[in-house]
């Protein structure tokens, strides 16, 4: 069985390049990626436009006695379709990717791009790199934290089961191949969870917090102990190594940037 997607839930990356330049940022945005639903295969028609990059903070103002921020935060409807904007500057986002934060290596390497260069290419490359066990803490988090939101929901919800799917899924494989991949349409055969491609239509063809029947629900939680022990064995069985062996490639690459724009 397979889930293919109307060409409508297709992200809009146009209306995305002009909604940022809406946005009041400290710097320059500097790279974007579609998240959320959209890069997790399953958006319905209703689902908002979630948009996570990093911006560079002019060189001359962080050797100043006050830094700018590093980060923004907006979430507004823009031309009839709800925005949701999350930039983090390059350093902070650097730093993050290589403690194994997943939403950092997730944007850069989202496969829906708003902008396209060199560096983009350098960085994503970077990110590549990055990958080690680290990664488990998020994954194995998010997980978790996701199955709580689940149930805490008054009714039971498509998405929220999704969610906890793809993000148990994503870590499985990042952690086991070193390679990103957050489309849930080709996680869940390929780790053997095809009873979510039946949840994932049931998502697309209604609305983005559309509920499922208790019958439905019980079904998909009661895959929740499998999905936290094949993290788990992931880990176990993970090829990386314990931690990002490109730190110092990392670093060079931020001092070179930020020289360039000195």
């Amino acid at each position: 069985m397979t889930v293919d997607l109307p060409p409508n839930a297709l992200p809009d990356l146009e209306l995305g390049r002009r909604f940022i330049l809406t946005c009041a940022v400290p710097g320059d945005v500097f790279q974007c990626g579609v998240t959320g639903s959209h890069d997790y295969g399953f958006s319905s028609p209703d689902s908002d436009l979630d948009l996570k990059g990093v911006f560079v903070a002019p060189t001359r103002a962080l050797l100043g006695l006050h830094r700018p921020g590093d980060a923004v935060e907006r979430l507004t409807e823009f031309e009839g379709l709800e925005c949701d904007l999350s930039l983090t500057e390059v350093g902070r986002a650097l730093a993050l990717l290589l403690a194994g934060n997943g939403n950092m290596i997730e944007r850069l390497l989202s496969p829906f791009q708003l902008y396209e260069s060199p560096e983009i290419e350098e960085l994503q490359a970077l990110a590549r790199g990055a990958a080690s066990r680290r990664f488990i803490r998020h994954y194995q988090g998010f997980f978790r934290g996701m199955c709580r939101e689940h149930e805490r929901e008054p009714v039971p919800r498509a998405k929220s089961l999704l969610y906890a799917y793809r993000v148990a899924l994503t870590g499985v494989h990042l952690l086991r191949t070193g390679e990103l991949e957050a489309d849930l349409r080709r996680l869940a055969p390929l780790y053997g969870y095809d009873d979510a491609l039946s949840l994932i239509r049931i998502k697309v063809e209604g609305a983005e917090k559309g509920a499922v029947s208790q019958e439905i629900d019980a079904l998909h939680r009661a895959a929740w102990p499998r999905l936290e022990a094949d993290l788990q064995a992931a880990l176990e069985h993970s090829p990386l190594p314990a931690d990002p062996p490109n730190e110092v490639a990392c670093e060079a690459w931020l001092v070179e940037l930020r020289r360039r724009r000195l």
